[in-house]
């Protein structure tokens, strides 16, 4: 099922890149960047709604896999809001001749992938595994104000970022489809792989 998933993924990316570098190419050359940037956004708001659901679960039913598959979101979801918030600054900086600016979905977008980081550090801080399990829990679960906001942010404030991007070719269109595919089917993957590796490291998971 891994392997199938992965070669899902790596078909469907290729499929948007050969589009994006040919007939889905959108002018100026430069906004093909938003064929990267808008599905990592996608999955990085996907896995912090895996790691909400997660720390609801845990913290009904102290089963620590919810833990495993919480922290597995947050890793994959870190990943993504990273080249998301790289790509939107190369934008930002094509389109507006600015790296960054103050603007409501780029601060959401900014704490978002702050939120994960701290996500980390309050699992580091502390020995206890259940102190550790349960204030990520409730950390996950207050965190999450933070997704909605990112979605409704430049829709419900006046925003230099655009609310939503236009595509004028049905090939655009597949292309953006196929690369918010492969991309979920990557993030089902990455979360995947590291909720077994965790489980590997602490094979006793069971209800407690």
């Amino acid at each position: 099922m891994r392997t199938t998933l992965a070669i899902l993924s790596l078909l469907l990316i290729l499929l948007a890149a050969s589009l994006a570098l040919t007939t889905a190419a959108i002018t100026p050359a430069a906004r093909n960047i938003v064929y990267v940037h808008v599905p990592t956004a996608f999955c990085s708001l996907i896995s912090f709604c895996v790691l909400f659901f997660c720390s609801i679960r845990y913290l009904r039913t102290k089963q620590q896999k919810w833990d495993h598959t919480a922290a597995a979101a947050a890793q994959a979801g870190l990943l993504f809001a990273t080249i998301m918030n790289l790509t939107g600054m190369f934008f930002a900086r094509l389109e507006w001749g600015i790296w960054w600016t103050p603007s409501p979905r780029l601060i959401s977008s900014a704490v978002l992938w702050f939120l994960y980081v701290a996500y980390f550090l309050l699992r580091s801080a502390f020995e206890s595994r259940r102190r550790k399990e349960t204030l990520s829990a409730v950390f996950g679960i207050i965190a999450f104000i933070d997704v909605p906001l990112v979605l409704i942010s430049a829709r419900l404030v006046p925003d230099i970022h655009r609310p939503s991007f236009s595509f004028d070719t049905p090939a655009q269109l597949l292309a953006l489809a196929s690369a918010a595919l492969g991309s979920v089917l990557l993030m089902t993957l990455l979360i995947w792989y590291s909720k077994l590796s965790k489980e590997r490291l602490c094979p006793h998971t069971h209800p407690r």
